[in-house]
């Protein structure tokens, strides 16, 4: 009886219903997207069988910096071989490949790992089998597992495509196995996986760039697993020789390098759990502005409905009854806000994932689950418990039977409730404003970050675009060379191309390679560590990057078998004081390698990041003496005012392919599209925090003005004596506002302390600014008054232009 009552009721309100229920949708739909991914990301474990078991096979060398780094087949086939603790280990790592045989040649991206790789994650196939030992030796047969999604695509789905072949980088490969459609690879998604079939041979320590895997034994804990790796450490060392220029020694005293396993989910998830945390924390406060809000609009209401409840007191009922009543009414509002939020979040989770999919774990399944809609229950049932209690605490008790008799306790009980509608406003200014400063602190941040010279000139003139050569098609070393020179050539004769040059790696995409260098200024000196790039002569020139002393080399004295290099300025002020000083000395790769003139000195770049200092670096041309450490991809950097544009891709297609129909294009984008791509983590968590903070505003904004309407309509007969005995307009807004301006006062007062506590938690996310940021606190607080003063003027203004007569009649 009571739940159809108080259903009826709020039928009967629908305005007040239908704004409560929308106030609350707002909150809850935006805490359920972002705790969806939240969930998806971690809190739910990764999608294999006993995930707690898996390990990522990482190591750290404190003495030399505190990174992380992976794996190499050496630590593969030591921890295989001679490990106490693993059921299963197995490396893997991604690389494109060339797919043939069919129209156009396809760029896909691969997997290569061991055959342990499924068994260990604990991965069955769909169709077909795993991989076999035999396949994944050095030079057996190729084959291949195709994902869902590519055997979909590529086959549409046909249940006889085992056995077939498949043409990937010039060589035919038996298609063995089809992965589950559930099946996400880890952090890279891909099309095909195939064997890695590493080499024993011409491997040395510490070689990094493979990722690893393992299971642990049943009843094995990782402190236990990381004791085991310490524990082969010295059998490491033993099977596979030391990098040149580096010693054992070294490697285990003075960088102290080990183990340092980790769970499989955090090394997946990475620093994404920094922007998440944020990010549910703001949308906490969001929510709690919206249960304010609509805290507020229950005290109007009940308000109304004071002769009611004080008849109903007077007539026997109990104050639990009352309290109880009111406690369901907010309750239903807020299941029903809960039900629209959840489909406001089933519609904008997808949008949330489209603009950070990019950012996000392939293998995480991100959704709105069962935990999702339990957690949204909750919210939902904790939002309507705290929207409705306060109006309990202020109108349910005993004391509404004052209202039958108008006693003076009954006006105190009305400064009593404009006291609690008072302090809601404040609240919501308070965290308003915090978010606000959030949002500002990350404006600030991104603003910082765009001001920063990346060492390379107009990026979105930049055509980058990579090309992969298989041994199929460009059989030895100085073949690819030859190959690229020839593609580098055919590239500059493409319409508008002012500059064209190649290189190894993409900058502004991470860590590269890395290794030490000795200087001949300091023979005896330990190495340096320098960041090494393969390049062509005009790679400097086509990235951007212009020379601050000496020349670049040139390809008429590398084919003469003259060995030079240009180091970065950093590295030239380092080692020599500065970078006019470093032209004609010398550098080397270790004791046993030539020497290397040094011929220029380039301006730095941030290879690793807009957000990362600029690495020391080293670029050398491409040789045959190199050839033991080149890959047979190269990175083409195109400058053209018609970087961008479909016609000029289609260009540079067709001068390839003139060469070598063979070679499709990979990768291509521009150098500002990478640019913009490294500041992913900062612009997503701008632009959610951005939207969550416009979204406080402007429910701070409706708190403060139904307050306000509230106010003046309830003083309605006041305002009319005072305009009726000569008290201007401009008075009487004065007069208002500054009612305004004290609660927005203590909002913001209080607010700024609690931003000051709050955004610490930021710190990991911000760069050229701190967490107490004085502009981006006086230009919020500014903001924030503003708004709010506009907020209250203009139901004030309304008032004020009310003919005093006519008030005086309406009372």
């Amino acid at each position: 009886m009571s739940l159809r009552q108080t259903l009826r009721r709020l039928l009967m309100a629908p305005g007040f219903t239908l704004t409560t229920v929308l106030t609350l949708a707002i909150g809850i739909g935006a805490t359920t997207a972002i705790f969806s991914v939240v969930n998806g990301v971690l809190l739910e474990p990764l999608p294999f069988p006993e995930p707690d078991r898996l390990v990522a096979l990482t190591h750290r060398a404190p003495g030399l910096d505190d990174s992380i780094s992976d794996a190499s087949p050496a630590f593969y086939f030591t921890y295989r071989d001679n490990n106490r603790t693993f059921e299963s280990v197995a490396l893997w790592f991604a690389s494109p490949v060339t797919v043939t045989g069919t129209g156009d040649p396809e760029e896909i991206q691969a997997v290569r790992a061991t055959r342990e790789f499924l068994p260990t994650l604990g991965v069955r196939p769909l169709l077909g089998r795993a991989f076999t030992e035999a396949e994944d030796q050095p030079g057996s047969p190729r084959t291949v597992m195709l994902s869902y999604p590519y055997w979909q695509r590529r086959f549409g789905g046909a249940s006889d495509v085992l056995g077939k072949t498949l043409t990937i980088d010039g060589a035919p490969a038996e298609i063995v196995g089809v992965l589950p459609q559930a099946f996400r690879f880890l952090e890279q998604q891909a099309d095909v996986l195939l064997p890695a079939q590493p080499y024993r041979e011409g491997q040395y320590v510490p070689s990094f760039g493979e990722r690893g895997i393992a299971r642990l034994k049943e009843g094995v804990t990782l402190d236990e697993a990381n004791a085991d790796g310490v524990r082969m450490m010295p059998i490491l060392f033993d099977t596979f020789p030391v990098v040149p220029g580096i010693t054992r020694a070294r490697l285990l005293d003075e960088w102290r390098l080990g183990p340092a396993f980790m769970p499989l989910k955090d090394r997946v998830v990475g620093d994404l759990d920094d922007v998440l945390w944020v990010l549910l924390g703001t949308i906490g406060l969001l929510l709690l502005i919206a249960c304010a809000n609509v805290a507020n609009l229950e005290l109007v209401r009940i308000e109304g409905r004071t002769q009611e409840l004080a008849i109903r007191s007077a007539l026997g009922a109990s104050w639990r009854r009352i309290a109880g009543n009111v406690l369901l009414e907010s309750t239903m509002l807020g299941i029903a806000g809960g039900a629209l939020g959840l489909a406001l979040a089933y519609v904008s989770l997808p949008m949330l994932l489209a603009v950070a999919e990019a950012q996000l774990p392939g293998t995480l399944q991100i959704a709105i689950d069962a935990n999702v809609v339990w957690a949204t229950l909750g919210i939902s049932l904790a939002s309507g418990f705290l929207s409705g209690l306060l109006p309990i605490v202020k109108h349910a008790a005993p004391r509404v039977a004052a209202a039958l008799h108008g006693s003076s306790r009954l006006a105190s009980a009305g400064r009593e409730r404009h006291g609690a509608r008072n302090a809601l406003v404040i609240v919501q200014v308070a965290l308003a404003l915090v978010l606000l400063v959030a949002s500002g602190l990350m404006i600030r941040t991104f603003q910082e970050l765009r001001s920063v010279e990346p060492g390379i000139a107009a990026p979105d003139n930049v055509q980058t675009l990579r090309l992969s050569m298989p041994s199929t098609v460009v059989p030895g070393f100085s073949d690819v060379i030859r190959v690229q020179r020839a593609i580098e050539a055919r590239l500059a004769a493409v319409p508008g191309v002012e500059n064209v040059g190649y290189g190894n790696r993409l900058p502004l995409t991470g860590t590269g390679p890395n290794g030490p260098f000795g200087f001949d200024n300091a023979p005896e000196a330990p190495a340096t560590a320098l960041e090494f790039r393969y390049v062509s002569p005009n790679y400097l020139s086509a990235l951007g990057a212009p020379l601050v002393a000496g020349r670049n080399f040139e390809w008429a004295e590398i084919d003469a078998g003259r060995r030079v290099a240009i180091i970065s300025a950093n590295a030239a002020t380092a080692q020599f004081g500065s970078p006019a000083a470093a032209v004609g000395k010398r550098v080397r790769h270790g004791p046993d390698t030539p020497w290397m003139e040094i011929v220029g000195v380039a301006a730095d770049v941030r290879h690793n990041g807009v957000d990362q200092p600029a690495p020391a670096t080293i670029y050398m041309p491409q040789t045959e003496f190199l050839a033991q450490f080149m890959s047979r991809q190269a990175v083409f950097f195109v400058r053209s005012e018609r970087a961008g544009t479909p016609g000029f891709v289609e260009d540079l297609q067709r001068a390839v392919r003139s060469l070598n129909a063979q070679l499709p294009l990979g990768s291509v984008q521009t150098l500002g599209e990478v640019y913009d791509r490294s500041l992913w983590r900062t612009s997503l968590t701008l632009v959610l925090l951005a939207i969550t903070a416009g979204m406080a505003l402007a429910l701070g904004l409706v708190g403060i003005y139904g307050v306000i309407s509230y106010v003046l309509a309830q003083r309605t007969r006041e305002i009319g004596i005072r305009m009726a005995l000569g008290a201007p307009n401009a008075a009487l807004l004065s007069l208002i506002l500054g009612r305004v301006l004290v609660l927005v006062g203590m909002g913001v007062a209080l607010g700024l302390g609690g931003a000051a506590a709050l955004t610490r938690l930021m710190r990991s996310l911000l760069f050229g600014v701190t967490a107490l940021d004085p502009m981006t606190y006086a230009a919020v607080s500014a903001v924030l008054i503003a708004t709010a003063l506009l907020a209250g003027y203009l139901p004030a203004r309304r008032v004020a232009r009310v003919d005093p007569m006519q008030a005086l009649r309406a009372e």
